[in-house]
């Protein structure tokens, strides 16, 4: 009988080592097809014992005759299964099951059946659990896979969470608990075993065990709630079947908050909509509420579907999450600052904040819910379209945003080209095979290259054939998945019926070159004479301008759009392509101007400036010969509002850009910024200022140089201070100075004053309404000058206000705005907070004062030393592996001597041998960011100490125009 026993096992380990050989991968394959899963969940989320116990059952078909079912699983511990051929899908499901897992998670009494008489086997590497039947399972059959299992309730906002509040106002304390799912990308396989790809979208049946004070909450609306059989004041609440969906959407919670309630009338229906939050924050959900009919509205108007769920309920999370928002379908899930707005205390740009977060998780509800990608190396096609339609829906339902809107997309697409030239170039289509790799792909490449890629096919095909073919493949695919190779196909379908493109054109050909290549292409625009000029492109060197062999020979079809100062136009027609450069016809010359002798204004060609990609309409930069350069700067001096704002900011950020990669001289870029010493226009100075706090780093290196650049930039403040209604508290309010920082950069004394009086009648209670507005509105900037030259009182105050804080979007702000200290003691105290024993700081608070501590001069060395000194116990703190090293990048960004390259890239050396595990596209940026600052002092400072002196001796004034 032993023998026996020692061969069965013997033959069980052989199986199962041979059937891990041949499902060696981290994708479960095509063997088998789930077609419905009933999900059983309880869980147990308040005490010191938390725990999910749970019941699956998984229809499911074979498309091969086997004995293995695998699924995805991680932390789950599988108690009994069970296996039954399905005749009838329509038939009643034992309602024990029920019972037995009250059973199991409230007393621990569970019998093991095990009447399928299985072999468990787990691959905790490749995040699997196999399950080896006796019996055979039937291709093409039907069949009902059971398992009863106990699963972690986890802090990390991965899987199943939970999080405990306290909801103070005048008048309670009151201690609430929250527990939910996170499941995007591959946390579902956290919560229950199940087939966790985005490929295999199915039906859900839900039923939630929750405490009766509590509210269940999951993708569909509440169908029963019972009591349980032997658990007092516990229920059971069970929801309707979801329409197909993959298990990454799946959402299940239970709370106590209070909600508010709107029925609301979407195209010709009526939808239930429930906003969920602590009681002391539903007053601030109106501006959340108040937009979300509209947008819908706008979605299934454009999409031409409809919003597929009778209900859709939106619930913040009491703690800080690691992302703003996430689209379950029918339950969105939110940080708490992008649900809530106050009011009273809210600024514009938080406003729009909420409200764009609003307007992308809506998006989602057709471009990822609808229709899903069918594998993560394609969610760039879903998140850039939510990218696209999170903007055009804020400037539909709250048209004054619409410079918000228009600021951040210009941001969004600029991040992406700066993130590929200084830290990871990447194509947004890239090989995915593990859940690390498919965790990474959310990254500013997907979102925002994405976006940008998407609004380039939008401007180059026109909008109605975009929205055409946006039509016809959501109506294709509609509850399946697609990806971004099938919409390229139905738009050229919709091109070619319409013939909307010069002939041999090929959307699909065209937009291959864009998501499978890293970097972007610079397009050189070169006058040749006689009305001509020269076109051509080469990729911009990867890595802060180290050529990488990798991208010295690509090319893109590039749309070219061109205007000029004789007739410009930035309509959208404006930015329609006139040409194109392809890869097999990377440069051309074409006539532009009329020749001289077929026209009479002989200087047509010599004093219009070219302009090219007006708008933003390709994801590209483009590199102007000297003239041309020149002309521009004069029409910005001369009426800078003939080229609008976007296209002004496109223009000084390829300067800069250009310029640190030496295409251009420096001379160039500072005659190009020369007219905001007339104008105030905040949303270039922005821009403008971003650059310019990196060459100030970069000057400090040279006590001359610096001198001769604060007299430079002082000068761009404030000799544009020339209008009659310009006073110090205008002068207060404008976003000038570095960014974050206003006027406290530039030491001026009376608005410095201006601040810390509002500051200290704060303090002390005298404050008027309209100053305590004014420094709520602008929190973080009027702090961060109060911490910057105010004393010990000032301090202490705010460090209390932090502590005491339960808002977190306002403590995030407070503490960035602490970070502006120049005192080296208070800075000490500050990062002292993050291994605190009673304050309990969050990951995210830790975050973001470490991040913004890198832009303070002082600040940065010590962060970067604490960084280095507390490496290992950050690792802990934090939810997410990669942001102690995001940190690093941060804080080691201004870095610029040998000695300090040499040190950094042997402390990551030992980081490694040490077994630490490390992004090497991230390391590499760090390295290579430090190396592009060394070669900008050795290359460019010497040129800019010459510009900049000659400036100064020129002593340019308001009414010089540049000389071409």
């Amino acid at each position: 009988m032993t023998n026996l026993i020692f061969k069965m096992r013997l033959l069980i380990k052989l199986f199962v080592l041979l059937f891990s050989c041949v499902s060696n991968g981290h994708r479960l394959g095509s063997s088998i097809r789930p077609v419905h899963y009933d999900v059983l969940l309880l869980p147990i989320i308040s005490g010191g014992s938390p725990r999910l116990c749970g019941h699956v059952l998984v229809d499911l078909e074979p498309t091969t005759t086997t004995n293995v079912v695998t699924f995805h699983g991680v932390d789950i511990s599988i108690l009994d299964v069970s296996v039954e051929q399905v005749l009838d899908p329509a038939k009643k499901i034992d309602s024990d099951r029920a019972d037995q897992l009250e059973d199991l998670c409230f007393s621990g009494l569970f019998e093991i059946v095990n009447e399928a008489h299985t072999v468990i086997h787990e691959d905790p590497e490749r995040q699997k659990i196999s399950v080896i039947l006796k019996q055979t399972l039937v291709k093409d059959q039907r069949y009902r896979v059971g398992l009863f299992y106990v699963a972690k309730v986890r802090d990390d906002n991965r899987g199943f969470f939970r999080a405990n509040y306290k909801n103070d106002n005048t008048s309670c304390c009151h201690e609430g608990w929250f527990g939910g799912t996170q499941m995007e990308a591959t946390h579902a396989r956290r919560v229950l075993p199940c087939l966790d790809e985005p490929g295999f979208k199915t039906t859900f049946d839900v039923t939630i065990g929750h405490n009766r004070v509590m509210s269940a909450l999951s993708n569909m609306p509440e169908i029963t709630t019972l009591p349980m059989k032997n658990t007092r004041d516990w229920m059971w609440t069970s929801f309707g079947r979801s329409p197909p969906m993959p298990t990454y959407l799946l959402a299940m919670f239970v709370t106590d908050y209070d909600k508010v309630e709107r029925i609301y009338k979407v195209c010709d229906r009526t939808i239930r909509m429930r906003f969920w939050g602590q009681r002391d924050q539903l007053r601030h959900l109106e501006q959340s509420m108040a937009v979300v009919p509209d947008m819908l509205n706008y979605m299934e108007t454009y999409v031409r579907q409809p919003f597929s769920l009778p209900k859709i309920d939106f619930i913040s999370a009491p703690l800080e999450l690691d992302f703003e928002a996430m689209e379950n379908w029918g339950l969105v899930l939110f940080r708490e600052n992008r649900l809530s707005f106050n009011e009273e205390t809210g600024s514009e740009e938080e406003r729009f904040k909420v409200v764009q977060t609003m307007a992308h998780e809506l998006a989602h509800q057709f471009f990822g819910n609808l229709v899903t990608s069918d594998w993560w190396s394609d969610i760039w096609f879903n998140e850039g379209f939510c990218g696209v339609f999170e903007n055009d829906l804020v400037k539909h339902a709250l048209p004054y945003l619409a410079f918000h809107a228009e600021k951040s997309k210009f941001s969004s697409i600029r991040t992406a080209m700066k993130i590929e030239e200084h830290v990871q170039a990447a194509s947004v289509i890239r090989t995915v095979e593990t859940a690390d790799e498919a965790e990474k792909m959310f990254d500013s490449i997907t979102y925002n290259k994405g976006n940008g890629l998407l609004l380039m096919l939008r401007n180059f095909v026109g909008p109605q054939n975009f929205r055409n073919a946006v039509i016809t493949y959501m109506e294709r695919f509609q509850f399946q998945n697609a990806n971004s190779q099938r919409f390229m196909e139905i738009l050229d379908e919709e091109i070619h019926r319409n013939r909307d493109i010069g002939r041999g054109m090929n959307v699909t050909k065209i937009m291959h070159s864009w998501t499978s290549q890293q970097s972007y292409p610079i397009v050189h625009c070169t006058r040749t004479g006689n009305g001509r000029i020269r076109l051509s492109q080469t990729p911009h060197p990867v890595y802060n301008n180290i050529v990488s062999d990798e991208t010295v020979n690509q090319l893109w079809w590039i749309p070219i759009s061109m205007t000029d100062g004789n007739q410009p136009d930035f309509t959208q027609q404006g930015t329609y392509p006139r040409v194109w450069l392809t890869p097999e016809r990377p440069s051309l010359e074409i006539p532009y101007f009329p020749p001289v002798s077929s026209h009479d204004f002989i200087n047509d060609e010599d004093d219009n400036w070219i302009l090219i990609n007006g708008e933003l309409s390709g994801y590209v930069r483009v590199l102007y010969d000297d003239y041309n350069w020149r002309l521009i700067s004069r029409q910005l001096m001369v009426n800078h509002t003939v080229i609008p704002q976007v296209t002004r900011a496109q223009l000084i950020d390829d300067a800069f850009t250009l310029a640190l990669g030496e295409y251009i001289e420096y001379q160039v870029v500072l005659e190009l910024i020369e007219y905001l010493t007339l104008v105030s226009d905040e949303f270039v100075r922005t821009t403008t200022q971003f650059h310019l706090k990196w060459m100030r780093e970069r000057a400090k290196q040279n006590e001359s140089l610096l001198t001769l650049f604060e007299e430079y930039t002082d000068r761009l403040k404030f000799e544009r201070m020339d209008d009659e209604h310009a006073n110090d508290y205008n002068n207060l309010i404008r976003t000038d100075g570095f960014p974050g920082e206003g006027c406290s950069s530039w030491s001026d004394g009376v608005c410095v004053d201006h601040v810390l009086g509002m500051f200290r009648s704060e303090m002390d209670g005298t404050i008027t309404a309209s100053n305590k507005k004014t420094m709520m509105e602008h929190l973080e900037r009027n702090w961060c000058v109060v911490m910057r030259h105010g004393g010990n009182d000032e301090w202490k105050w705010a460090w209390r206000m932090s502590v005491n804080d339960v808002m977190a979007s306002q403590r995030a702000k407070i503490l960035s705005a602490m970070t502006c200290s120049q005192d080296r003691n208070r800075l000490k105290q500050l990062l002292s907070r993050v291994f605190h024993p009673t304050i309990e700081q969050s990951p995210r608070d830790t975050f973001t004062m470490i991040e913004k501590m890198a832009d303070n001069s002082i600040a940065r060395p010590m962060a970067l030393n604490f960084i280095k000194t507390n490496w290992d116990r950050l690792g802990r703190h934090f939810r997410k592996s990669g942001d102690t090293l995001k940190l690093l990048a941060s804080t080691s960004k201004f870095l610029s001597t040998n000695e300090e390259l040499e040190e950094m890239s042997q402390f990551l050396n030992d980081l490694e041998k040490k077994g630490t595990k490390l992004d090497r596209s991230v390391t590499a940026g760090i390295l290579n960011g430090i190396r592009a600052n060394i070669r900008w002092t050795e290359k460019h400072s010497e040129k800019v100490y010459s510009v900049l002196e000659a400036r100064r001796t020129e002593g340019r004034t308001k009414a010089s125009i540049i000389k071409v």
